[in-house]
């Protein structure tokens, strides 16, 4: 006989549309749903004048958010009124937009980053209202932000470009700057270099001076040394010229009287010159008188009648020749005289007619008037005096050393022999007249002696003959120059008149000269003193310029690199002058929109895709199902142990209708999956097939839980069902991985979904999951035939 069913036909059908209407319900939350979110926005903003604009900010995030998305029905509301519909659930969201929303927002267009700051928006959630819908809600108040936040940021990189166009046009201008910087850095550098050859210069120059500085500093104390010489020799000076001064009117009387006495003498000297001439002659007579008287006394006897003549022609010679002796002696004694006082200039007229003449050579005749005139004519007063002084010296002592020069020969002066002529011709006559006297007496006895002594007279006549020889040579120049030297004082007489005033002029000049050497000392004092102070100085600039000249040096070599440097700059530049940019308007729309939103995104809210959600639902749906089944359906049969088919048989029987039922319930969901995802025909069968199989492995699985474990097998296979649905929505559990690992419904999940999306891996999830339904299997025949070995009390109790 049967064993009889355990299950009833209303727990059947309960068991296969419960799950199904589980499925359809959570199948029907994944659709989308056409009703709008209810939210609001609070608009508390005001709004700025940018550039002389209005820009209310607010009032356009408003209407952005308005005109965003259809899925959500905005309502401009107070913040009273926005507050209490967010606690009734009228609104699911609130999105309000704070005072200073404006000014925050476009703080950016004045670029100063210390008052630029971001603009904020408060969106609150409502605690009443549906889970999606505040997220639906939020997301479009986002995007209508992103959308603001991109207008603005467009706005503001069209300015910069506009700004790389302008540099662009400006760019040549900087590469002209750029080129004209470094002509003025090379013009730097070569300035420079020489500035720094130049400092050296310097510096060894003022090291010179630093090092010569203290002989400038005794030069100085030498001068002032000299300059008090000066002054006391000055002041002497001026001493003698006042005694000069006093002594002129002496000169002028002696020059008087000079002038008086050289008339009387110098008168007498041409006179006195023929005289001379004329003695010089008588003893060329009385000498050959002597050698004929020689003759005769040698010859003949002696005849003394002419000795009376013979005596009186020697008085008168000896009276000649003292006479000339004394003349020359007179001249010699005035000419030295003459050659020691200095005389003056001729008179005015004399000297004015010289001048004109002289004028009339140098071009000053015209305009004698003129300081250089005027200095010339000064010179030529002062040469004429000069000549006049010095021929005049000259002249005088030209006849003074004539009177006094030795004759080669016999080494006797003219005076000397003027003086010897007188002294022999005053012997001589003594002789003649001793002669005239005795020679009638001794005239035998002395006719020896006699011709002797008229031997050497003879031989003196012949020698004053010879030395005179020059006198009566000289004798009309001696005429000719006592006659000039005559008119010369004459002349210097009339002019000496004048010399009192002049020596006076030149008293008061040489005591002003006194005074001003004094003053001189006192200035060449302060001189040395300045010196002093300027040798440290230049001693102290030495130092400085030696530091100058590092410095300089220095200068130059960096000088040299800003050269360089600035070429190199102006040399990339004049590169990079084709490589600034440009923009059209087209292409700095394109850019700023480009820029400002780099990545593209959707205007629409973002929503899940639905393949993991249904992939979950159908997945969990046969889980619940195959727990369920196990659940109204005994897993181990009341006569395991006394029935007497086989423990497949026993196996099959009692597991056929669950797995046929999930088997069908797989169908089902497959199906319903494939149209709401709107997968085609083939991966909807796929599906189907996939799903029953499923189903089977959940089949087996729950059955070895609920037959080995009982209510504990149970509750693991829910704990598997919780671990699975929290992976499946959040990948963020991930310490629930090891138990998703090792459990059918989360391998079977994966399966699903990736056949659902077309991914890959789904041949070896369906080697795990066909490995997984063989031990389910396994386990489960094992869970009937371990049964069948206990004693009727065991399995009571186990049961």
């Amino acid at each position: 006989m049967k064993p009889r069913t355990t299950v009833s036909w209303p727990a059947i059908v309960a068991l296969a549309l419960g799950p199904l209407l589980v499925v359809g319900l959570l199948l029907g939350l994944s659709r989308p749903e056409n009703k709008a979110v209810s939210a609001a926005v609070v608009n508390l903003d005001e709004a700025v004048t940018v550039g002389g604009q209005l820009v209310p900010m607010g009032r356009q995030l408003a209407a952005a958010m308005i005109e965003k998305d259809e899925k959500v029905d905005w309502t401009l509301a107070d913040a009273p009124s926005a507050a209490a519909g967010l606690r009734s659930g009228a609104y699911s969201a609130v999105v309000t937009i704070p005072k200073g929303f404006s000014a925050a927002a476009t703080s950016f267009s004045a670029n100063d980053a210390a008052t630029a700051e971001q603009a904020t928006i408060d969106v609150k959630v409502g605690a009443n209202a549906p889970v999606t819908d505040a997220q639906v809600a939020e997301q479009v108040s986002r995007l209508a932000v992103g959308t603001i936040n991109a207008t603005l940021t467009e706005g503001y990189l069209d300015g910069i470009y506009v700004g790389f166009n302008t540099v662009g046009e400006q760019f040549t201008t900087i590469v002209d700057g750029a080129s004209q910087l470094h002509d003025g850095t090379t013009k730097l550098a070569s300035g420079a270099k020489e500035a720094s050859q130049g400092i050296n210069q310097l510096s060894a120059g003022l090291g010179q001076l630093a090092d010569n500085g203290p002989k400038l500093v005794d030069g100085g104390n030498k001068l002032v040394d000299g300059i008090g010489q000066l002054g006391t020799g000055a002041g002497k000076l001026a001493d003698g010229v006042d005694e000069f001064a006093a002594q002129t009117p002496k000169l002028v009387d002696g020059v008087g009287r000079l002038a008086d006495g050289a008339d009387q003498l110098l008168s007498q000297v041409p006179a006195y010159a023929d005289g001379a001439a004329q003695a010089i002659g008588g003893v060329s007579g009385l000498r050959k008188g002597l050698d004929q008287m020689l003759d005769g006394l040698e010859s003949a006897e002696t005849d003394t009648s002419g000795l009376d003549q013979l005596a009186a022609g020697a008085k008168q010679v000896a009276g000649g020749a003292a006479g000339l002796s004394g003349g020359l002696e007179q001249v010699d004694s005035t000419l030295k005289g003459l050659a020691k006082d200095p005389v003056s200039m001729p008179d005015e007229a004399a000297t004015q007619a010289a001048t004109s003449v002289a004028m009339q050579y140098f071009g000053c005749a015209d305009d004698p008037t003129t300081p250089e005139c005027q200095g010339t004519i000064q010179v030529l007063k002062g040469v004429m005096q000069d000549t006049f002084s010095s021929g005049f010296a000259a002249g005088v002592g030209a006849g003074s050393t004539a009177l006094n020069t030795a004759d080669p020969a016999s080494g006797t002066t003219l005076l000397q022999g003027a003086a010897q002529l007188a002294g022999g011709a005053d012997q001589l006559a003594d002789g003649v007249g001793q002669l005239a006297t005795e020679l009638p007496k001794q005239t035998e006895a002395q006719l020896g002696q006699l011709i002797d002594g008229l031997t050497q007279l003879r031989d003196g006549a012949a020698t004053l003959e010879k030395k005179a020889k020059p006198l009566v040579d000289n004798a009309p120049a001696l005429g000719d120059g006592a006659t000039q030297l005559l008119d010369g004082i004459t002349q210097l007489d009339r002019q000496v008149g004048a010399l009192p005033a002049g020596v006076n002029q030149l008293a008061d000049g040489a005591r002003q000269l006194a005074d001003g050497v004094g003053e001189l000392g006192k200035g060449a004092g302060t001189f040395v003193d300045g010196v002093e102070k300027y040798t440290d100085g230049a001693s102290q600039a030495a130092d400085g310029a030696k530091l100058a000249a590092d410095g300089i040096s220095q200068l130059a070599d960096g000088a040299a690199e800003l050269d360089e440097g600035v070429g190199t700059f102006a040399t990339e530049l004049a590169k990079g002058a084709d490589q600034v940019p440009s923009y059209s308007q087209a292409d700095r729309e394109r850019l700023s929109t480009v820029v400002a939103s780099p990545i593209e995104r959707a205007d629409g809210v973002i929503t899940s895709d639905a393949v993991p959600l249904v992939s979950l639902l159908l997945t969990v749906g046969l889980w619940l199902g195959a727990l369920a089944g196990f659940v109204v359906s005994r897993p181990v049969p009341r006569d395991v142990v006394a029935s007497r088919a086989s423990s497949v048989a026993l196996w099959a029987r009692t597991v056929w209708l669950p797995l046929a039922i999930l088997a069908a319930q797989g169908v089902v969901l497959g199906l319903i999956g494939g149209v709401i995802l709107e997968a085609g025909a083939a991966r909807t069968l796929g599906l189907a097939l996939l799903l029953a199989a499923v189903g089977v492995s959940f089949g087996l699985a729950n059955h070895a839980l609920a037959a080995w474990f009982g209510n504990v097998g149970r509750a693991i296979a829910g704990l598997l069902a919780a671990a699975t649905v929290a992976l499946g929505l959040s990948s963020s559990v991930g310490w629930l991985s090891p138990l998703g690992a090792v459990s059918p419904l989360h391998n079977a999940f994966l399966l699903v979904r990736t056949w659902l999306s077309g991914g890959t891996g789904e041949i070896g999830l369906a080697t795990v999951a066909l490995l997984m339904a063989a031990i389910a299997g396994i386990v489960s025949l094992a869970s009937i035939a371990t049964r069948r070995k206990l004693t009727a009390r065991q399995f009571v109790s186990a049961a």
